[in-house]
């Protein structure tokens, strides 16, 4: 498939290029704005967060593990054939799959690679840049043309992707608020569908609660986390003295409950471990102290899949994504499939190897 202007797009990582210091935004009056609103929502809700947090008990029953485990994939011409090879072998029943705005002159492609699985749902992720913010109109008309191609397909949208990192487009949370809005707009036009947000990248608390707590006009069908923790090694290791992942999880389900703006759904849309020297596809600095080898990777994404299905608080995980050789389950240098260790942990896990009890 066509690539995307690599001026700013990294194909090899699938994600925007790092914001250099000079094309950073600068604060201006409607950042500050959006930060003393995301201030004053915590003030607020702090206290009814604890309460939710301490009082956080598993969701009962839980999901069998081919609904729970779910897995991003992505039209790849040469190797298409030997996806959806890799996908019944596995037996993922739940995709994901990344439809680029500025890509929608070729929506016909993603539609085509998504209907080569007429056994497996899909959860379409809606990406954004800049020119979605900034011309909400066109991103509106995007929006219409994607929810018009996908619905025979799928019923699940998710509605931007990374939205607390300004290289995705949006320079604070308001912004990516008025995106939602545009959403429920164009939803109205087509029943059945539903919508999947928040969108925050990483654990960042106080953003989701913004994006779940508001006044704004949208009302999303769950709760989309890309809760990466590849930064700190191992899902048990903790962030800022005390947040593993089991901690983090928690503490996002205990603000989706208080949600006026989502139902009580939680889906982790994107995680994974970066590989060491697999530049330039790994997605951070490479360093070793934030890659790891293939072996770990597996190790982690079966604690990740477990520690999440054990807090019962997650309907649903998907593992980004099935081929790259960065961070991937599959790698395709050279032209050639190798699958990782990680592929066959993801295998085991959905053949039943996931447990509610720990062991």
């Amino acid at each position: 498939m066509p690539k995307p202007d690599t001026s700013w797009w990294d194909y090899h990582s699938d994600q925007p290029y790092k914001l250099t210091a000079s094309q950073k935004p600068r604060l201006r009056g409607a950042q500050l704005l959006e930060y003393s609103r995301i201030a004053a929502t915590a003030v607020v809700m702090l206290p009814a967060v604890l309460w939710r947090y301490a009082r956080a008990r598993p969701q009962l029953p839980r999901p069998d593990a081919k609904a729970f485990v779910g897995l991003g994939v992505s039209p790849a011409p040469k190797h298409n054939a030997q996806i959806l090879e890799m996908v019944d072998e596995l037996g993922v029943q739940e995709l994901l799959l990344r439809v680029p705005t500025w890509d929608i002159d070729h929506v016909d492609r993603y539609l085509d690679f998504a209907r080569q699985f007429p056994n497996q749902r899909f959860l379409i992720s809606i990406l954004q840049n800049r020119a979605s913010v900034t011309n909400p109109d066109r991103w509106q008309h995007h929006l219409e043309i994607i929810f018009n191609s996908f619905k025979t397909v799928a019923s699940d949208f998710q509605i931007g992707n990374a939205i607390n990192r300004s290289k995705w487009g949006c320079t604070h949370t308001g912004e990516y608020l008025d995106l939602l809005e545009r959403a429920e707009a164009v939803r109205c036009d087509h029943p059945g569908i539903r919508l999947i947000g928040s969108s925050v990248i990483d654990f960042e608390p106080l953003i989701t609660l913004r994006t779940l707590m508001n006044f704004r006009r949208y009302q999303l069908d769950g709760c989309a986390s890309l809760m990466y923790v590849n930064r700190r090694g191992s899902p048990f290791s903790n962030q800022y003295g005390y947040f593993d992942l089991a901690n983090k999880l928690r503490l996002v389900a205990a603000i989706l409950s208080l949600s006026n703006r989502s139902r009580k759904r939680l889906w982790i849309t994107e995680t994974n471990w970066p590989l060491l020297d697999t530049k330039p596809w790994t997605p951070n600095s490479g360093h070793p102290r934030s890659t790891v080898d293939e072996s770990t990777q597996a190790k982690y994404l079966t604690e990740y899949y477990q520690i999440a299905y054990q807090t019962g608080l997650v309907e649903r995980v998907y593992w980004w994504q099935l081929i790259n050789p960065g961070y991937g389950l599959v790698d395709h240098r050279d032209g050639k499939l190798r699958k990782h260790p990680s592929y066959y942990a993801l295998k085991s896990i959905l053949g039943g190897a996931i447990s509610a009890k720990p062991d």
